[in-house]
Order: C-alpha cells, then sequence, then structure tokens
C-alpha cells in the first residue's frame, strides 16, 4: 500500500517539490531534505517500499538493506500504529488473537531495525551532518554488511 501511495505521488507529481499546501499521498512523510529530489530518486523510494513486503510475502522479516529502506520501514510500522489505534484494518488482521505487546511499536522498529540513525534527518539540527556523510543519492545503496538487492529488478509501475 505504501508502495502504492508513492508511486501515486511520483505520477501525479512527477518532480515537482514536495510542499506542505497540496496533497501528498506518502512523499510529504519522508525527511524534508527529500522534498525536492527526482521522478527517478522517488521511484525508487517507491521500490524500496516494494523490497519489504517481497520480504514478507518471501516469508523473511523485512530487515532494510539501505537507508531508504530504513526509512520506509519507519513509515510502514508508523502507518501501522495509526490504524490499530483508529480499528482501521481488514479482516485478515481482525481475527487475530491479541497480544499485550500488540502496541509496543518501539519494540517492533528495534528487532526488524536495529538502530534508528535515519531519524537524523528529519531534524534540522542533525540533517546536515547526517547528509555530509549519507547524502540521499546514497540511500539506496546496500549498508555495510547487507546483501545488495537485485539491481535487475526494475520497477513494478
Amino acid at each position: 500500500m505504501c508502495a502504492d501511495m508513492a508511486y501515486d505521488d511520483v505520477e501525479e507529481r512527477g518532480d515537482d517539490p514536495v510542499d506542505t499546501v497540496r496533497w501528498w499521498y506518502l512523499l510529504n512523510r519522508l525527511p524534508e531534505c527529500t522534498f525536492a529530489e527526482s521522478a527517478l530518486w522517488r521511484r525508487q523510494m517507491a521500490r524500496s517500499f516494494d523490497d519489504l513486503a517481497q520480504d514478507l510475502d518471501a516469508g523473511r522479516l523485512p530487515r532494510p538493506h539501505t537507508i531508504a529502506e530504513q526509512l520506509a520501514l519507519m513509515i510502514v510500522i508508523a502507518q501501522a500504529a495509526a490504524a490499530l489505534a483508529d480499528e482501521v484494518y481488514g479482516d485478515d488482521v481482525a481475527v487475530l488473537a491479541s497480544h499485550p505487546r500488540d502496541v509496543d511499536w518501539d519494540a517492533v522498529t528495534d528487532v526488524l531495525m536495529g538502530d534508528r540513525d535515519v531519524e537524523v534527518f528529519y531534524h534540522p539540527a542533525t540533517a546536515a551532518h547526517g547528509l555530509r556523510v549519507f547524502p540521499c543519492d546514497t540511500w539506496f545503496t546496500a549498508m555495510d554488511g547487507h546483501e545488495p538487492r537485485d539491481p535487475r529488478r526494475g520497477f513494478r509501475r
């Protein structure tokens, strides 16, 4: 669903800078330092959501391989938390037994991501330093210790 929303943003807005005046499906949830990125960069971001979903489809936990996937996972977890809080979810989730830790989203984030270093990009005081170390054009490169995704996988949309 998040990938579709990102692709919808790209199809409707292309290279237009993200702003707070117009409605955006998803890309406005990324750090402000990404708001002027190109349509190609945005398609790669959408594919990052798809890559995590494909991990789940293959029976694997969605462990981020790249900075973009870390940001995507943070957005997915935030969206899941909001859906659970608002009780906006499908029948497939409604039939699951509840557990006291169902709302422990910090634990979910910690287990799947290991760290929250990408949060530096959301804060103006730390974003500039983060971008010197990891410019936006490097966010789709596999992080140390992670296998790169198949570069021939293309885009779903």
